[in-house]
């Protein structure tokens, strides 16, 4: 009986030391399952917009009157904001407004309407022939003269014969030449040079955030800049820029980045970009990097698609998506080196953990994403691994 229950005793032993040697082993730490997932690397930077742009400056002091509001695109030609002389009547302006708009309401379909309006047409013609003629001092300027007084002599007559409204008519648009000669001449009106986006925003880096400078820019430079976005309102100084055309096909993202950062962007490969406060993804293209300082980087992206506010905009905080890869993913404490080769270690059934080689892929410092060397006995989608592969490790 003692012989049995020593037998037993020695078997729970056998079993327990077993039980224990092999939780011991198999479970020293945590396991986690092996997944199809992604990750994505990307990091955050400070980044400064280059435009374009034409500027264009006040041909003397004076007020403006916006044509065309900032962010609003227009072709070349178009005119875009009128100059005041400092000492213009503004007032001429609003009794200008105030015409036009009366014989915009005045009813045409009266009596003799459409002959003074031959009439005036034929005048504007002859009186175009004479200054003509005075140029090329030809002998039939005064024959034209001649011409023109006799028209002026009839349109008196049908005035005086017409219906009251046909003078009044006649009253306002007297007014309305009076107004605009003296608005012209008092006044410049500035024509888009190209086609592009309006904008009356200078913030102090034009001098330095455009497309000649981009590949000299410097990291302590830039991070001195004041970028107090201003836009002109009404007055302005002559010889000093107020109001620029944009262009908005093309514009480029300049980064500040450490050396890391530098390291993932390769000249040529395409990049989405995540501008703070902004919704949208913006794609990129790298086009090239280079040395800013001792310690930092200058990044050059090609922007392809548009950014709503760049026209005004000249430092932003960007995330920069560099490439994002799938495939299996596992926590970056599962790998380790076990001679020579990178790996994992399977754990089966509570059986001997077995090393599995891998490559990774990609890592965000967290997880990696890894491919099995071995594409037939190799790991597998749902195999269980170790988190912490160093534990097991023969020492």
């Amino acid at each position: 009986m003692k012989r049995l229950a020593k037998i037993i005793v020695i078997l729970l032993v056998i079993v327990y030391i077993s039980k224990v040697g092999i939780t011991t082993f198999a479970g020293k730490n945590k396991t986690t399952v092996v997944i199809y997932g992604s990750i994505l690397i990307a990091f955050n930077a400070q980044g400064y917009v280059i435009k374009n742009e034409m500027m264009i400056n006040a041909p003397f002091d004076g007020k403006i009157k916006k044509l065309v509001p900032s962010g609003e695109k227009v072709s070349k030609g178009t005119p875009i904001v009128q100059v005041y002389s400092a000492d213009f009547d503004e007032e001429k302006l609003h009794q200008l407004d105030e015409i036009n708009r009366e014989l915009k309401n005045q009813d045409t379909n009266i009596p003799f309407y459409s002959d003074v309006q031959k009439l005036d047409n034929m005048i504007k013609t002859e009186e175009q022939n004479y200054q003509n003629a005075i140029q090329q001092n030809s002998p039939d300027a005064d024959k034209i003269q001649k011409r023109i007084e006799d028209l002026k002599a009839k349109k008196e007559e049908i005035l005086s014969k017409g219906p009251i409204i046909l003078q009044r008519i006649e009253n306002l648009k007297e007014q309305k030449e009076y107004l605009e000669k003296y608005v012209e001449k008092n006044a410049i009106t500035i024509n888009s040079p190209e086609s592009g986006i309006v904008s009356y925003y200078f913030d102090g880096s034009e001098s330095i955030l455009n497309e000649r400078n981009m590949f000299n820019l410097n990291p302590t430079q830039l991070e001195n800049l004041n970028f107090q976005s201003k836009e002109i309102s009404t007055e302005v100084k002559g010889d000093y820029p107020f109001v620029k055309i944009v262009d908005n096909l093309e514009w480029y993202l300049a980064l500040v980045l450490n050396e890391k950062q530098q390291d993932l962007l390769k000249e040529g490969s395409n990049v989405k970009i995540l501008i703070d406060n902004y919704s949208g993804e913006l794609r990129g293209k790298v086009i090239k990097t280079y040395k800013g300082d001792d310690k930092l980087y200058i990044g050059i992206i090609e922007m392809i698609d548009e950014y709503p506010n760049f026209y005004k905009t000249s430092k932003i905080n960007v995330k920069v998506k560099v490439k994002e890869f799938n495939g299996l993913k596992i926590p970056l404490s599962s790998i380790v080196q076990k001679e020579g080769k990178e790996g994992v270690f399977v754990i089966k059934n509570g059986k001997v953990p077995t090393f599995k080689e891998v490559v990774i892929k990609a890592t965000d410092g967290k997880y990696a994403i890894v491919e099995s060397v071995d594409k037939t006995s190799g790991l597998k989608i749902y195999d269980e691994i170790a988190v912490n592969g160093e534990d097991y490790l023969s020492k």
